[in-house]
């Protein structure tokens, strides 16, 4: 950080001319490699948190009685894993600051604080009074994360995402979508052009369906299948009787396939 804290002195310096480029590039590709290395580690401290917010899930599910308790106590985490994660006035302060000095000189870095920036103000985003958030945010979260994977490994993701249909005042369980999606992503060959991966949305009325389809990576990774028994295990305490979720491998592929009622029982845990 000294060094881009020097560039932006340095700029700000009349006496200061754009005439080393070998220089500015340098500059450049430093911001470049340590923005795209913060977003990761959020990735990473966020799956750390999903990983507590499932534990808090597991105990609420194995004691009926204490289960209003529980789940007060569940949102509660999620609001402050949300809301801790970095100051947001500093963040962005920050990333505005990089982002006017370097925008017109470099769109595709500009271009990356941006995505930044909107998946740092996801992480902050209020929940419902029932810990529910907006489908429509859930969604643009999954856009983002693809957007980040996608810069990551220069555009060469075979990965197609589509979604249809009004996704406007419904509201869903955090962090289910998103979960599938990382699936998608860790176990999925996503250097497959002839058979690329795909994750298809589509919502009708207050239905969503959520379908992933991808070729399996041949080299082996390692799982503890804590994500798949985890959504299930959330689906069915938030969406009784009102979801059908299914999901197989077979000759190398594996297909998974979602669908959820959202405007079911959104009060049944609170009456």
């Amino acid at each position: 950080m000294r060094i881009v804290a020097y560039f932006l002195y340095q700029i700000n310096d009349p006496k200061f001319e754009f005439v080393n480029m070998y220089y500015i590039r340098y500059v450049f590709r430093y911001i470049y490699f340590t923005l795209i290395s913060a977003a990761v580690y959020y990735a990473q401290t966020a799956f750390k948190q999903e990983t507590k917010i499932a534990t808090l899930e597991n105990e609420r599910i194995n004691s009926l009685l204490d289960q209003q308790i529980l789940e007060n106590k569940v949102i509660r985490s999620e609001n402050a894993w949300r809301q801790s994660q970095l100051n947001p006035h500093f963040l962005f302060n920050t990333l505005n600051l990089i982002y006017n000095k370097v925008s017109a000189i470099s769109p595709q870095i500009g271009d990356s604080i941006i995505m930044l920036s909107e998946i740092m103000r996801f992480s902050i985003t209020p929940l419902s009074s029932e810990g529910k958030i907006k489908l429509e945010d859930e969604i643009e979260h999954i856009r983002l994360f693809i957007k980040l994977n996608q810069l990551r490994f220069d555009d060469k993701l075979a990965l197609n995402f589509e979604v249809t249909g009004e996704e406007e005042e419904l509201l869903i369980n955090p962090l289910l979508l998103i979960t599938l999606v990382e699936n998608v992503f860790k176990y999925g060959d996503l250097y497959n052009e002839a058979a690329p991966a795909s994750i298809i949305i589509n919502i009708t009325g207050s239905i969503l369906s959520f379908k992933t389809k991808n070729h399996i990576k041949k080299r082996k990774v390692s799982s503890h299948g804590i994500g798949l028994t985890n959504v299930t295990e959330r689906l069915r305490t938030y969406y009784p009787g009102q979801f059908e979720f299914f999901y197989e491998g077979r000759d190398s592929v594996f297909d998974l396939s979602l669908t959820i009622n959202l405007t079911a029982n959104d009060h049944m845990l609170h009456n």
